[in-house]
């Protein structure tokens, strides 16, 4: 009796070990980070593509993350729908996430005094930038 038990004991965890596999292999590739091909898309698609000098850094703390307003000053300009010029100081508002989830790269904390390319958008009426290209918003992927 002992060891037909056992043995239907070792099935059981067989097949709930087979099927945690299968979830992991298919549920794993949507919670991935993004390729570069899907940043460089996005990096390629943004409204703005300017480089900044980061001036200040506003940062406030939440329970799942860390809201971010920089206020930089546009040094150069590769391509903007929204008419920006070298010398415009703007305004970039975003969310970065502190619970280490796994998925597309975090966005960044911008460090006051740096410079950086910024893949940005304005949404109509609002009076800041948004990062465009996610956690990938200040770098250039190639």
């Amino acid at each position: 009796m002992m060891k037909k038990l056992s043995k239907l004991n070792l099935n059981i965890h067989i097949i709930f070990l087979s099927v945690m596999f299968a979830l992991l292999i298919t549920v794993q590739p949507g919670l991935a980070e993004l390729s570069n091909h899907a940043y460089k898309q996005m990096q390629e698609t943004a409204p703005e593509y300017i480089d900044i000098e980061v001036l200040k850094v506003k940062t406030e703390k939440l329970t799942d993350g860390i809201t971010v307003e920089i206020e930089a000053k546009v040094t150069g300009v590769k391509r903007s729908e929204s008419n920006l010029k070298a010398g415009d100081t703007i305004a970039i508002r975003y969310f970065h996430d502190t619970r280490g989830l796994i998925g597309p790269a975090p966005m960044p904390i911008l460090d006051e005094g740096k410079s950086y390319p910024a893949f940005l958008v304005k949404e109509d009426g609002n009076n800041f930038y948004e990062p465009a290209a996610m956690g990938r918003s200040f770098s250039v992927v190639n």
